[in-house]
This record gives C-alpha cells, sequence and structure tokens, in this order.
C-alpha cells in the first residue's frame, strides 16, 4: 500500500482550520496510509482533523521528514502540502525549500508531491520568499488551489473547491427553505465593529425574512465582539464553549440546518452554512476581498458581490430571491463536491 506523508497544521483556536484539512485527510487516505505532522496542535484542534485507525501522527516535523525520506526509499509515497492559507513567510520558505528534494525523490521512485486545495496569499513585500513556493508547486505531480490569486505566488495552476466542502449534510438530506427559522451572523473580531447603519440593515432584513436572528462562534478570538451582539440585536447566542472541535463543529452546523440564511465576513463560516443549506451571504462593510475572490472561483458570485460596501447600497432579500438563491446553492455546493470527488479519485 502506498504512504501518504501530509502536512496538516493550522490556527488552533478556528474550526474551519481543523475542519478543511480533515477533508483533505479524507481524500487522501484514498491514496494510501496516513502519516500527518499537525505541529504543536491542542488535543481539541486534533479531534477535528477526525484521525481514523491505522493514521500515525506527529507534532514534530522534523521526525515526520525523516520518516518521509526513510520510507520514499522503500515504499511509493506522496508527500502532501498543507491545505487551506499558506501564507508566505521565511520560515514557511525554509520548509518549503526542505520538501523540494524529498518531493523529487518520492517522484522517481513512483509517487510524488500532491499540493491542493491551498490559498497562497500575496506577499506584497519581499517576493523573494515567494520563490520557493513557487518551485514546490512546479515539482508536484498534482496542483490545485482554491483561489485565482494564489497564481501570483504559485504561477499557472488549477484551481478547485476548498476541501471544507466535502464535510456537511447531503444536499438531499438538507432541511426545506420553509422549516427554517433562523437569519445567524458570524462577525471576526479583529475588525472595526459593524456601523449602527449596517446592524439596521441586518434587522430590517431579518424581519423582511420573517427570521430570527442569531449569533455564531466558529473562531475564538471572535468571542468577544459575539457576545456584544449578541447583547445588543440577537436574542439567541451559540457561543464558543467547549474547545473540542469536533463537538463544537456539530453544534454550529446544527445552527446552520435551522439557518435560512448566514451572514459572515468568515470564510469557513460561509462554507460551512453551505454544506448545510444555508444561504451564505458575505455582505459586509469591513470585508477586505477574501470571501469574493474565493467564492467567485467557485461559481457562487452572489456570496460576496456586495463584500465591503457601504450599507445605504446593501439590497434587501425578499422570499423570492431567497428561494431563487437556495436553488443556486444546492447545485453549486454539488458542483463542489462533484470536483472534489474527482480530485479525491487515485
Amino acid at each position: 500500500m502506498s504512504r501518504v506523508f501530509v502536512w496538516a497544521t493550522g490556527q488552533d483556536d478556528n474550526l474551519g482550520d481543523s475542519a478543511l484539512r480533515r477533508g483533505y485527510l479524507d481524500a487522501l487516505r484514498r491514496r494510501g496510509k496516513l502519516t500527518v505532522w499537525h505541529g504543536p496542535a491542542s488535543a481539541g484542534f486534533v479531534t477535528g482533523l477526525g484521525f481514523q485507525p491505522g493514521d500515525r501522527r506527529t507534532g514534530s516535523y522534523r521526525f515526520w521528514f525523516l520518516r518521509a525520506l526513510s520510507t520514499v526509499l522503500r515504499v511509493r509515497t506522496f508527500i502532501a502540502v498543507n491545505a487551506g492559507e499558506v501564507p508566505v513567510s521565511r520560515m514557511g520558505a525554509a520548509r518549503m525549500t526542505t520538501l523540494v528534494p524529498l518531493i523529487l525523490l518520492a517522484r522517481i521512485r513512483g509517487g510524488g508531491g500532491l499540493w491542493l486545495g491551498a490559498g497562497v496569499p500575496d506577499p506584497l513585500g519581499d517576493r523573494s520568499l515567494a520563490a520557493p513556493y513557487r518551485l514546490v508547486a512546479a515539482v508536484c505531480s498534482e496542483t490545485g488551489f482554491r483561489d485565482e490569486s494564489s497564481r501570483t505566488v504559485v504561477g499557472k495552476r488549477p484551481v478547485m473547491p476548498d476541501w471544507a466542502f466535502a464535510l456537511g449534510t447531503a444536499t438531499a438530506q438538507w432541511p426545506e427553505l420553509k422549516e427554517r427559522t433562523l437569519i445567524t451572523l458570524i462577525l471576526r473580531g479583529d475588525r472595526p465593529a459593524p456601523s449602527e447603519e449596517w446592524l439596521a440593515w441586518f434587522a430590517k432584513m431579518s424581519a423582511r425574512l420573517g427570521l430570527t436572528p442569531a449569533v455564531v462562534v466558529q473562531v475564538r478570538r471572535d468571542y468577544r465582539r459575539a457576545q456584544e451582539l449578541s447583547t445588543a440585536y440577537a436574542p439567541d447566542y451559540f457561543a464558543w464553549f467547549v474547545d473540542d472541535h469536533a463537538e463544537h463543529e456539530a453544534s454550529v452546523r446544527e445552527v446552520y440546518r435551522r439557518s435560512a440564511v448566514v451572514v459572515s465576513d468568515r470564510l469557513h463560516a460561509l462554507i460551512f452554512a453551505a454544506t448545510e443549506g444555508a444561504v451564505p451571504i458575505g455582505w459586509v462593510e469591513s470585508s477586505t476581498g477574501k470571501v469574493r475572490r474565493h467564492f467567485d472561483t467557485w461559481g457562487m458570485r452572489w456570496v460576496g458581490a456586495n463584500e465591503g460596501s457601504p450599507p445605504f447600497r446593501l439590497p434587501m432579500l425578499d422570499a423570492g430571491q431567497l428561494v431563487e438563491l437556495h436553488d443556486r446553492l444546492i447545485a453549486a455546493v454539488e458542483d463542489c463536491r462533484r470536483q472534489l470527488d474527482g480530485i479525491a479519485a487515485p
């Protein structure tokens, strides 16, 4: 059986970071037996990765690399580079440099390199650090990036959906739109608080659709912002109350299955919502373009269509428009899942 050595580190307080990598690991098991480097992750983050019997895992890059090197010489081996957001940095560039000879050796021995489902933001500053990232993409046997802008760093490579679209409920099992009673709000805590005008727009649209506002936390550092919003504007509050990613993700997804609409500037809040049948809307005034460039790539242009717009320019959804968007969501999520299933196939 082939072996797959996977780099799967992520932000410890972020449900999206563990979930998308779980989707990646699930796909990679179809290629061979996994050995996963997850860095100094907490036990809670590790639960979100969904390890299975037979998987090996380690927090040590040195151990992971040396084990991969010895395995490459004996067995068909694949080196899988990290999915999710992979920012350019000095440490990251050094790590990428060490991967190049390992991937080349794996290719010579009948395996290869896989870099699938990542986003690599343009560093904007010293672009010389991007050279090792571009080189890793060049030597990998299969690549796919989750937004067009990553090509600035990695070159002209295929695009693909985020691995988190492979998770969640099958579209045939989604609750019907008429059964959904919530409009759920998730806002980042590291940006300016929403203006009174934006909150008035959110409240007016909630009333127009006959939905009850709720607040959810998907990233621990957003906790204070969620408390503020809940106290002032939303009667239902679903805070980060446990550090176990698997347990908290299950709670969050249950809220999304009760939601007709989810409004957020968190990329994976909108992806989670989409995979549970809630219409994702990224129309937040403080957003900087991340939602638009990803969802446009995945064929859901409405999600980021008004991202970063001032409140007076934001449209109001009515019941008919919501039904139309929900129908479009079903087709888009099914298309994303078909693409991911094809990429996962060995």
